[in-house]
């Protein structure tokens, strides 16, 4: 991964704000995120993450919280908001790209690959306190029916991070809502967690 760059950017602030090294890794867990989600959907020979692509999502995604951190005076960018903002850019900017499209291969699924990625990507932010198993993977006719409902949106509806941000905040308040014997605010998520 020495390849990594992005000095063909004019993003000298960001990077002296956040550090080479963070971005370079949030690259890096993204690339291997994305390269796994292609070996598991058997798409190997046809879809391919574009590095550019995947770079110039990366670099967006800190440019918005720089300046939501400036303008709020956030310290620390909770994990609602990261997850809501990385999946906003990469929906923008679609680093999985097909890369063979010959007629032996031709899938309609293809055409939403990015989407189905970020479907994966908030299912597995959403599934890290596991209830029996991933939400992806669980028979429960809710579950089935949220993550359809969220690939719907993700490929045919108007989305914003705001909009992506208040999805995954609505999901967390709904489980805190429905447990009227304890308080589980506390733990939210545990990415959240000091």
């Amino acid at each position: 991964m020495n390849d990594i760059t992005f000095d063909y950017f004019k993003c000298d602030d960001t990077i002296k704000i956040f550090g080479e090294d963070k971005l370079k890794a949030r690259w890096i867990a993204l690339f291997e995120e994305m390269n796994l989600f292609i070996i598991q959907n058997n798409l190997t020979s046809v879809v391919d993450v574009d590095k550019f692509l995947l770079s110039t999502a990366i670099l967006d995604y800190f440019n918005d919280i720089k300046r939501l951190k400036d303008f709020h005076n956030i310290v620390n960018t909770n994990s609602i908001k990261v997850t809501a903002y990385t999946a906003y850019w990469l929906l923008r900017r679609k680093p999985l790209q097909v890369c063979n499209s010959s007629a032996s291969t031709i899938n309609k699924e293809l055409i939403t690959v990015n989407e189905r990625f970020v479907l994966k990507y908030i299912c597995n932010y959403l599934s890290v306190r596991e209830r029996t198993s991933h939400i992806l993977l669980r028979e429960n006719k809710g579950l089935k029916s949220f993550s359809g409902m969220l690939l719907y949106y993700l490929i045919y509806r108007v989305h914003d991070a705001h909009s992506l941000e208040m999805m995954l905040m609505a999901f967390f308040s709904g489980q805190v809502y429905e447990r009227t014997d304890e308080d589980i605010s506390v733990y939210f998520h545990p990415y959240d967690l000091d």
